[in-house]
């Protein structure tokens, strides 16, 4: 019983520490990725005032210097409050507006243009933009413009989201990292897949400055900064402003001012916008990461197990091969043995040890066929002619029991022959020394 316990055992082990070494694979990297993946969630992404790695000081400061007055609000209610008709608004996080807060800055008359930054398949379909995401990449890649005119300025990191237009009018550039929407009455509405070329450490790469101030354009920028979801308390939002007109200048939008605190947590507080729109979409694992992505696991996994099972485990018995050293015949013995015990090769196992015994009896007892054949043995040794046959060609044996037992008679068989005190050596020997 405690043999087969300690074979289950092993065999278990054999095929964890494969899987467990996978598992160890797989975990580490997602954890890595994780703790590396940039999210809206952090407080300094795309903050205008922040000059860490993922905020955006250097674009806003660049967008100043040329004379395009940003300004940042830290909600829906206070981006209402800036819109002025002919201004453009950067959302940085879509996925934490509210459906209805959102449709409220996308109605006409409150924007120009309106840059959303990475929108998730649900922000489109609940704004029923014209567009849909076509591909989702695990790191932002490069790409060239691929169209003319607008944000047309040369390769870009821009690659993250894919999108496609879903209605005729639109302009799909960089490899659909970028998609310019018809106004069709309303602002002008931009989808970015990746927040890179807005990013301090990635600006300066590539044609990224240029194409973050092609995508902003040379009217007031509203910079709205997100980095949680908005509550669901409704408020009385303000009227819809008036579009500019060559009769009515738009007011101007102080230039770099930042929004404080009290200020960006009220327009959170107070961005109700009279509906109940759902929360943040779920966000799992399976849909964070693009297929391709799940694609390769998988094929790794399968290549991985074929692998474990090629290795764990050759299919037949035990194949004789020459030692290429000289080892102890202790080591040997126990080491082939335990190799047949673990196969349960029990007939190599019983050839092996009549094959060993008959070697031993012919160097012993001369090399010719007679000296060994059952007939001289069974003279030699005392024992029954059926006997030594059984013991030298008879079947293999079926259990371990009869395993020892077998062992057991040619180790007896081997005495009887060769040692000089059994059979008729030891008769011979005795009148030898009577004489």
């Amino acid at each position: 019983m405690s043999t087969r316990s300690s074979r289950r055992r092993f065999r278990f082990r054999r095929w964890m520490a494969p899987v467990a070494v996978l598992l160890v694979l797989f975990t580490g990297t997602i954890v890595t990725w994780a703790m590396q993946r940039v999210t809206p969630g952090d407080a300094q992404f795309l903050e205008p005032a922040s000059r860490a790695g993922i905020g955006a000081a250097t674009a806003a400061h660049r967008l100043a210097a040329t004379g395009v007055p940003v300004r940042r609000v830290g909600g829906s209610a206070a981006a209402l409050s800036a819109a002025t008709g002919g201004a453009t608004l950067l959302v940085t996080a879509p996925g934490y507006l509210r459906p209805a807060r959102l449709g409220r800055l996308l109605a006409p008359g409150r924007y120009r243009r309106v840059v959303l930054v990475a929108p998730s398949p649900t922000v489109l379909d609940e704004q029923r933009l014209p567009a849909r995401r076509t591909g989702s990449r695990w790191t932002t890649g490069v790409a060239d413009a691929g169209c003319s005119g607008g944000p047309a300025v040369g390769p870009a990191a821009v690659r993250g989201d894919t999108y496609a237009a879903t209605a005729p009018g639109a302009r799909r550039c960089y490899a659909g990292g970028v998609l310019l929407l018809p106004a069709a009455g309303g602002p002008q509405v931009v989808l970015v897949g990746a927040a890179d070329v807005f990013r301090n450490d990635r600006i300066a790469e590539h044609r990224n400055a240029a194409l973050a101030a092609a995508l902003l354009g040379t009217r007031p920028v509203v910079w709205l900064s997100l980095h949680r979801p908005e509550p669901v308390e409704q408020v009385q939002l303000p009227p819809p402003a008036p579009t500019a007109s060559p009769d009515r200048p738009e007011p101007s939008v102080t230039a770099g001012t930042t929004a404080p605190s009290a200020t960006a947590g009220d327009g959170s507080a107070r961005a109700g916008g009279g509906s109940s729109g759902g929360g943040s979409p779920p966000n799992p694992l399976w849909s964070a990461l693009p297929p391709w992505v799940w694609a390769i696991v998988v094929q790794l996994l399968v290549a991985a197990a074929l692998f474990a099972g090629w290795r764990a485990r050759r299919l037949g018995g035990p194949v004789g091969e020459p030692l290429p050293v000289l080892v102890p015949s202790t080591e040997t013995v126990l080491g082939r043995a335990r190799l047949y015990r673990r196969a349960h090769a029990r007939e190599a196992a019983a050839a092996a040890l009549r094959a060993g015994t008959l070697r031993r009896l012919r160097a012993g007892l001369g090399a010719t066929a007679e000296a060994s054949s059952p007939v001289a043995l069974a003279t030699a040794s005392g024992w029954p002619v059926g006997r030594v046959e059984s013991v030298l060609y008879g079947p293999a044996p079926e259990r371990d029991d009869d395993l020892r037992a077998l062992a057991a008679d040619l180790a007896e068989l081997r005495r009887r022959v060769l040692d000089p005190r059994y059979g008729p050596a030891k008769e011979e020997t005795r009148r030898a020394g009577h004489r």
